[in-house]
């Protein structure tokens, strides 16, 4: 596998392969055979992963290594000499040009190498284009990791709910927006809340991507794109976050018997047209979503033929999310024969 990006996930994926031995109980083994950021790359067959992740924590780039550190080097080089290899993209997200992802999955998958991110970016820039471009050259796309780990959103509607008709679906994809409302649910300021989720590590790079809807915005279109229509436009979607959101709001709707929660909705209307928004909604007691606490996720799907079901998970960071690009590649080693999702 070549690993683009080695920040808190990368790091997380790098070491879950050494606790789980390259997952060799599954009758595999992984390894990665190229790290690469913005610093440059290393290549190797046996890679020092902790030499790599001392590098990157005292220099900020992954070329500092000793002896196999290169700066400028690309991971082209590395998925040329491994025509198995697996990419797997954890760079940041940039959901306007879908850099530095985007040109990178795109060579791959041109090149035949299946591919699997949790980086936003490149499915809200070229879904569609890239979704068409691992049909045509026979290889995979693995997504789970980019919508809201570890919820089984795909699993669930593409091969659970296959036959069915899916109306639509709603969920939390975002703990760290719900631990700020949380936390002002308790009386503390917007200004503490935030201060107190920044303390804890879990803010995005840019935390507007958390607090003004779009994080959440980006998994429910990824996923309605996954479902319906693989060109449904970013445009389209109603984004309102929680900055508007104060202690009165808070307190009043505390007072009603609900929970005011940043939820990521989308519908299919019967004529197939997808409305898909993102806002803060008062939750009754009688909402599945109302009883999901600090660090959980959940979503409720609504079918034709299966009714409405709930799946929710009590796990996330950075460790679920790797836990999520490990389990798409075991599923393309697994069916290396399958198109695309």
């Amino acid at each position: 596998m070549v690993l683009l990006g080695f920040g808190k996930v990368g790091r997380a994926f790098a070491s879950l392969l050494e606790e789980q031995d390259g997952f060799a109980r599954q009758g595999v083994k992984l390894k990665l055979v190229g790290i690469f950021d913005r610093s440059g790359g290393v290549i190797g067959n046996d890679l020092p992963i902790a030499d790599i992740v001392a590098a990157k924590r005292t220099s900020g780039g992954v070329a500092s290594v000793p002896r196999l550190g290169r700066s400028g080097v690309r991971a082209s080089e590395a998925l040329s000499h491994h025509p198995d290899a697996v990419l797997v993209d954890v760079s940041p997200t940039d959901p306007d040009s879908g850099e530095p992802g985007l040109s990178v999955v795109r060579h791959a998958l041109e090149h035949g190498h299946s591919s699997v991110l949790a980086s936003k970016g490149p499915l809200v820039v070229a879904f569609a284009e890239l979704l068409e471009l691992a049909r045509r050259k026979k290889c995979r796309i693995g997504i789970s990791a980019a919508v809201g780990t570890p919820l089984p959103s795909l699993e669930m509607v593409h091969l659970s709910l296959r036959g069915s008709t899916l109306h639509g679906f709603r969920g939390i994809f975002n703990t760290t927006a719900n631990r700020i409302l949380m936390k002002m649910e308790s009386g503390v300021s917007y200004e503490d809340a935030m201060e107190d989720a920044e303390r804890a590590g879990i803010l995005e790079a840019d935390p507007r991507l958390d607090v003004e809807g779009w994080d959440t915005a980006f998994k429910v279109l990824i996923l309605a794109r996954s479902f319906w229509q693989p060109t449904f436009p970013m445009e389209s979607v109603q984004v309102q976050g929680i900055t508007g959101i104060t202690g009165a709001d808070i307190a009043r709707i505390k007072e009603s018997g609900r929970r005011l929660r940043l939820v990521g909705t989308a519908r299919q209307s019967p004529s197939g047209d997808v409305a898909i928004r993102v806002e803060a909604e008062p939750l009754s007691t009688s909402d599945p979503l109302h009883s999901l606490g600090p660090g959980e996720k959940g979503a409720e799907f609504d079918t034709d033929l299966m009714g409405r079901f709930v799946v929710q998970t009590g796990k996330a960071g950075p460790a679920t999310t790797a836990a999520s690009l490990a389990k798409d590649i075991l599923n393309i080693v697994a069916h290396p024969t399958a198109l695309a999702l």
